[in-house]
């Protein structure tokens, strides 16, 4: 139901009301490469370094042991045993502490040990699930990808694009501009369904036909091959039509008030369609049992191999440029910088 169709004819009773939403393919179960940074959020991050940095604060103030006791190598070490523990390392001369200082580094050891047991235990969920990326969730997500538009000629949702002055629907209409909007005829949406399944396009048009179109491939094929987008826009008011002022229109009006009050309108779709909602909430993480491969962990070697590499220049940048200014002596045996 539109505007400019009702100067033309008259609308019954509404038989159901539809929103546009986003069809695409499905992807491929797949594991993101740096999963192992997942677990830790910015907010986790932060307020680490900022624990970090009040630990070392505290453990180097002055006015906390007396000067006498508090010599600088005692303060150097001491201020950095909150990054051993946070490196899993060793920490000794325990003996020789104060009271405070142990108690300060007992709760940072406890903190630690909570937050790395959390991010082992998720770390472990992330590399055990895949995931099926399902990228066009909303309008926004089709501007972000390169991706063609696929929109149905004449019907209600195609128009409201096609009007738009400003907001989200004008800047998807605008990418006709770079040959991005395809646009079919209603006797032409045969070939739609393989176009859509080669991942490359999206389509936009009333979500009732949208999951016809998943019913029909998940009964020839056995699988959820689409995904549904969240986001509905321009709500679409489907009912039937008659001649103006012509006596058919109220008496089927009151006909369909009694078929969708029923149910029978829903049941008709159901048995027409088979598995109509077979994959409206199918599954987006899949459990995995098979081993992990190179491919799938390879950027913790490649971070390993960074740290190597900026170690290796720390060393050489030492032994360059350090090494001769502060001298180097050779005592019983060993050589001491």
């Amino acid at each position: 139901m539109t505007p400019e169709r009702a100067t033309a004819v008259d609308f019954t009773d509404h038989v159901s009301i539809n929103y546009a939403r986003i069809l695409a393919a499905r992807g491929s179960p797949e594991v993101t490469l740096w999963g192992f940074l997942q677990p830790l959020t910015t907010n986790v991050w932060i307020g680490i370094l900022a624990a970090l940095v009040v630990y070392m604060l505290v453990m180097v103030m002055p006015s906390c042991i007396p000067d006498k006791t508090l010599t600088r190598s005692r303060l150097r070490r001491s201020s950095f045993h909150c990054v051993r523990v946070l490196l899993q390392q060793d920490v000794d001369e325990g003996s020789s502490w104060w009271w405070w200082e142990r108690v300060v580094l007992g709760v940072w050891m406890l903190m630690m040990l909570v937050l790395t047991r959390s991010y082992s235990g998720n770390l472990m969920a992330l590399l055990s699930v895949r995931l099926i990326p399902e990228p066009f969730k909303a309008l926004e997500d089709l501007l972000k990808h390169p991706v063609q538009i696929i929109m149905v000629k004449g019907t209600a949702e195609e128009q409201a694009f096609r009007t738009a002055t400003s907001g989200i629907k004008q800047k998807i209409w605008n990418l006709r501009k770079e040959n991005r909007i395809m646009r079919f005829g209603g006797a032409q949406l045969d070939g739609v369904q393989a176009i859509l399944l080669e991942g490359k396009s999206a389509m936009i048009t009333l979500d009732v036909y949208l999951k016809r179109r998943m019913a029909l491939e998940f009964t020839k094929t056995g699988r959820c091959m689409f995904s549904l987008g969240n986001m509905r826009y321009i709500p679409a008011v489907e009912a039937m039509v008659g001649r103006k002022d012509s006596p058919l229109v109220p008496a089927l009006g009151r006909k369909i008030v009694q078929m969708t009050q029923s149910g029978f309108y829903d049941y008709w779709q159901k048995k027409i369609f088979p598995n109509l909602t077979s994959c409206l909430n199918s599954p987006t993480k899949f459990a995995i049992t098979t081993p992990l491969a190179i491919r799938n962990i390879w950027g913790m070697f490649l971070l390993l191999a960074g740290g190597w590499i900026a170690s290796f220049l720390m060393l050489f940048v030492e032994i360059r440029f350090l090494v001769p200014l502060q001298g180097c002596s050779l005592n019983e045996g060993r050589i001491s910088f």
